[in-house]
């Protein structure tokens, strides 16, 4: 450090803790979030943790100093969690032939009218009947007299709370022949499951909502005190963790491939995410482009939403984020899959 100047030395010093963080978060995909609570709070700031290192490496570069080396190795640390984070290219198949899924959160067709716009539930429900996917999940779902999925044959919809009954719901053209719930414990939270006959073949799909973190306003956190914030997501760090494991854990007894999609309120740089995603391909990862952001509140844009096909039996052949479409916090994700020749 002695040829350093002050401002680089300032720099360095920056470095080392955006390379700390790096390894922080590397860590944090494999270890439940009880053991180290603090280190989960890195899942939701990755994408910054991650874009730091490559300006500081840029930097150095610039410079010609050896200092470059501490960000170069903390992103080849993390290389195998950059594809969860950019696509350059998704898949586009010339005469696509599989199923369609989509997964959406419609928090409540706007019920709270968060969204200052009038008849967001009809816009919502008029969408999808425009897309009438072959398999559609939703979460945050409330009955509601404006919303029309009479176009599906086939439904399995559970609800929870008293005053405003509100949960996930799976709609399906094809026959649901078996279905149930995992019922969480003590919250709003949930997740439900459906098996589905297409054509000769049955698949099981998870539409799942995670633990949700009930902050309305990112920036109020800020004026909040700063411990019991801290304490506040702990407790919902390791709530997610549980219900990944409780879904993985009755996952594994399917009979079926098993699909697992929906709002996971939490990163592909997680340790839910780790947890659901063994021996599953993540559709975005395999077919998707650019960084798939799914929820955004201005500085914080987050890929939460997933779906995660079995590796061995399904293969994905298109994904896309719906970016376009603003009727929820959420973008809706679409995926295009069949089963592999056996």
């Amino acid at each position: 450090m002695k040829n350093l100047s002050i401002t680089q030395k300032i720099v360095l010093v920056f470095n080392y803790l955006a390379a700390l963080l790096g390894i922080i978060g590397f860590a944090a995909v494999y270890l439940p979030p009880n053991l180290l609570p603090f280190i989960s709070f890195t899942s939701l700031i990755f994408p910054y943790i991650i874009l730091f290192n490559m300006l500081f490496a840029l930097y150095w570069v610039i410079k010609l100093k050896k200092y470059v080396f501490i960000s170069i190795l903390v992103l080849l640390l993390n290389y195998s969690h950059l594809k969860a984070l950019y696509q350059w290219d998704g898949k586009h198949p010339i005469e696509p032939k599989g199923f369609s899924l989509m997964s959406y959160n419609v928090r409540l067709f706007n019920a709270y009218h968060w969204i200052k716009k009038k008849a967001i539930d009809v816009d919502i429900s008029n969408y999808l009947k425009d897309q009438y996917p072959d398999i559609l999940v939703l979460q945050e779902f409330k009955n509601d007299p404006k919303t029309d999925f009479l176009q599906y044959k086939y439904r399995h919809i559970v609800l929870k709370g008293h005053k405003r009954k509100a949960g996930l719901a799976i709609f399906s053209k094809y026959k649901i022949i078996n279905q149930g719930d995992l019922n969480f414990k003590d919250t709003f939270n949930n997740a439900i499951w459906a098996d589905i006959v297409l054509h000769k073949d049955t698949l099981r799909i998870y539409n799942i909502h995670l633990q949700s973190y009930k902050i309305v306003n990112p920036e109020a956190l800020v004026e909040q005190d700063k411990n019991k914030v801290r304490n506040k997501l702990q407790k919902v760090f390791i709530r997610q963790y549980q219900q990944a494991e409780l879904i993985e854990k009755e996952a594994e007894k399917s009979p079926y491939p098993v699909i697992v999609a929906g709002d996971f309120n939490n990163t592909a740089f997680s340790a839910p995410y780790h947890i659901l995603s063994q021996d599953k391909t993540d559709a975005f990862v395999d077919a998707g482009e650019g960084f798939g952001i799914t929820w955004q509140y201005k500085w914080l844009p987050l890929r939460i939403d997933f779906v995660l096909a079995d590796a061995l039996k399904l293969q994905i052949l298109k994904f896309e984020t719906l970016r376009q479409i603003k009727y929820s916090d959420h973008f809706p994700i679409i995926a295009l899959l069949k089963f592999r020749a056996q």
